[in-house]
């Protein structure tokens, strides 16, 4: 019983710690031993895989709108705002 407690609690500290630490590891800038603890604790962690995922769809679909943007798009914006202000 309470090696299971032990357990659990090193769990959680690694969950909570990996949890802080996610958009680093996804920046690149973890250390080494860092980053093997993040991808160690993402790999029998079902919520973190899930956070970890929706990050990076998050990220993709931001660096997607840059794409997407019209030429011209804050000109406009910034002259209709003159005009209604």
């Amino acid at each position: 019983m309470i090696r299971r407690m032990l357990m659990r609690r090193r769990f959680m500290r690694e969950h909570n710690w990996t949890h802080q630490h996610l958009s680093d590891f996804l920046d690149g800038e973890l250390s080494d031993a860092d980053r093997h603890r993040v991808e160690d604790h993402v790999g029998m962690c079902p919520q973190c895989r899930r956070v970890l995922a929706t990050l990076r769809r998050t990220i993709e679909n931001l660096m997607g709108l840059r794409e997407e943007t019209p030429p011209g798009l804050a000109d406009r914006v910034i002259g209709r705002l003159r005009t209604e202000g």
